[in-house]
């Protein structure tokens, strides 16, 4: 509960993050024509339209189901990161029951509203390993590996190094040369450090888990002091609405439609495919309204509701169109499945030591939580400006086990283990096969991350899983647009998951009990220090749930892999029709997804200029 100087004091102007005087939205685009329309402006939809807007003799519309925030502290402060309200910018779907693991759903929270995701996340900012990268040229991408990418990745950052004294990790220490200079979204650090950061890296030395200066050139596994999408000078958030859309929000040829979801996609069937515009609605009871296009249609509506506009406009998997009543307009299996996401567990041992403060102190000390505040608003400076911790672990298997070898070796004669839509589907079962192979052989390398443990400086040490062999779906149950669709991420269903986040608990375990960590008193409330596997299995499978990286359902593969869209992001049987999320990821990467997500969107932005 905040006191009162906090609440006197959360109303400060963060300056240099005030609204723009500019055009308001407006709400006219019913009935025009726009030579490009893109479905849903979160991180990949405002990339793509602000790019595609810059020549002037195009007009692009950006339609978003979500609202227009108002800058709001809930959104700005890194303070209040995993505090927001419910509903804060946000769906708020559930998943089905995962009845693979204790049989209840669990809610997946995905933005919604100009700026997406990027409104409400963690603000961690790391692309992943080089090979995750060039995997998805190698099954069939022509000009998606690590080195067709990484243009696009700096291009959308603007990197500014740190130096903090007596880090044990110095992230001034980082590469330059694979950081943008002068790209839309500002990543940098915290101005502040927390002490336990030092004991953190420690930990990891004393158990031989390396510690690397350069997470973001892609080559190595461990240790990492990660930046984040944080304005060096302000410390505020620095999203996607704020980098791509507020500093042009003028261009009379881009237009920002918010409140208007798009109900399906319009089109001429003539000539194969062509898109011809796109229904869309201010709510479940409003009248649908159309929006015509003249040479695109672009979905950038998530891994959840890109397959949903696909399957209701009639492109979808015919076993789940036709006993819906829906055309099928093209057959393609691979719209709503190859499902990934990275299933990730909270796990607390809070540090009793009272040598250090740490986040929990926000909570339980108002004297602390208050001058940190008032050091925030005055300064920008102090334990505000950090909330999400920097300092985490991205371990291989190798750097953590012996039994890698044959961990691996198990993994591949294990049952699959494939949703019920892959059966009599031999596309989606070849592209699973041909993912398999790909996945396996880069965690027998010691360089790529098998799962992250996300310290948070207190005690907490939640865990992900990083290279899922598991395999989820996401599908329309109902031909109203405005009906949730059926989320069944399904993780763990593969053995093989479930053994690597058995060993990162266990991993967990030895943290612990390094001198380093000692030092702050980690308590054992909640999980034993002697846990067994089958104990820690108990707790997994009650605990596990979404590390908000949905990802891979229209996926850019082959046809004959169960493809949806090809290497320039074109559905496959349209003329004119592209997705641009991360649902075209074949494979998710081991990273946090948002700097991947918007390197993808900026490369997708000049494929489609080069078809202008």
């Amino acid at each position: 509960m905040q006191t009162m100087l906090t609440t006197l004091i959360l109303g400060a102007t963060i300056a240099a993050a005030a609204p723009l005087t500019a055009r308001s939205l407006v709400s006219d685009a019913a009935g025009q024509t726009y030579d490009y329309i893109v479905v849903g402006c979160g991180v990949s939809g405002l990339v793509v339209s602000s790019r595609l807007s810059e020549n002037e003799d195009v007009t692009v519309l950006c339609l978003e189901a979500g609202a227009l925030d108002h800058y709001e502290d809930d959104i700005l402060v890194p303070y209040y990161i995993g505090l927001q309200p419910d509903g804060f910018y946000e769906w708020g779907i559930y998943t089905v029951p995962q009845t693979q693991l204790d049989g209840e759903s669990r809610h997946i929270p995905m933005g919604k509203g100009v700026g997406g995701g990027s409104l409400i996340n963690g603000m961690v900012w790391n692309r992943g390993n080089q090979e995750s990268f060039n995997a998805w040229n190698d099954v069939g991408n022509s000009g998606w590996g690590w080195n067709a990418l990484l243009p696009y990745f700096e291009k959308s950052e603007t990197y500014t190094p740190k130096n903090y004294s007596g880090a044990e990790v110095q992230p001034e220490l980082q590469n330059p040369s694979v950081h943008g200079t002068s790209g839309p979204v500002q990543v940098s650090y915290p101005n502040y450090y927390w002490p336990q950061t030092n004991n953190w890296f420690e930990a990891l030395h004393e158990l031989g888990i390396p510690t690397s200066a350069e997470p973001n050139e892609g080559l190595s596994a461990g240790g990492y002091f990660l930046p984040l999408d944080i304005d060096p000078i302000n410390q505020t958030r620095s999203d996607a609405r704020r980098s791509y859309y507020d500093p042009i929000i003028a261009r009379t040829n881009f237009n920002v439609q918010d409140n208007s979801q798009v109900t399906r996609v319009l089109f001429d069937t003539s000539d194969n495919l062509t898109a011809t515009g796109v229904e869309f609605a201010t709510g479940a009871s409003a009248p649908r309204q159309t929006v015509y296009a003249r040479r695109e249609v672009i979905l950038a509506a998530g891994a959840i509701h890109s397959p949903q506009l696909l399957e209701l406009s009639g492109i979808g998997q015919s076993s789940i169109l036709e006993p819906l009543g829906i055309t099928v307009l093209q057959n393609l299996p691979g719209v709503g499945n190859n499902l990934q996401d990275h299933g990730m567990i909270h796990l607390n041992y809070n540090y009793t030591s009272p040598v250090l403060a740490d986040v929990n102190d926000f909570a339980i000390n108002a004297t602390f939580n208050d001058e940190s505040a008032a050091e925030y608003y005055g300064s920008k400076t102090g334990p505000w400006t950090a909330k999400p911790s920097c300092a985490v672990a991205f371990p291989s298997l190798e750097q953590v086990t012996e039994s890698a070898s044959s961990m691996l070796a198990a993994a591949s004669s294990a049952a699959y283990n494939l949703p019920s839509t892959y059966d009599d589907e031999p596309t989606l079962q070849a592209g699973y096969e041909r993912q398999m192979a790909s996945v396996l052989s880069e965690l027998a390398n010691e360089n790529i991350p098998a799962f992250e443990n996300l310290n948070n400086n207190a005690g907490g040490l939640d865990l992900a899983l990083m290279r899922p062999l598991s395999r989820g779906t996401t599908h329309i149950t109902s031909t109203d647009p405005f009906t949730t669709p059926s989320v069944d991420p399904r993780w763990l269903v593969h053995s093989f998951d479930y053994d690597v986040m058995i060993l990162a608990m266990q991993v967990n375990q030895r943290i612990l009990n390094t001198d380093a960590i000692k030092y702050l008193g980690p308590s054992y409330e909640y999980i034993p220090q002697d846990a067994t596997a089958e104990e820690l299995g108990q707790i997994l499978l009650s605990g596990i749930g979404t590390e908000y990286h949905y990802s891979c359902t229209t996926a850019m593969l082959p046809l004959d892999l169960g493809g949806v869209v090809n290497e320039v992001l074109m559905v496959y049987g349209t003329n004119n029709l592209r997705v641009v999320d991360t649902g075209i990821f074949p494979m998710v990467p081991g990273s946090h997804l948002q700097a991947v997500a918007y390197g993808v969107a900026e490369k997708a932005a000049d494929i489609i200029k080069a078809a202008q």
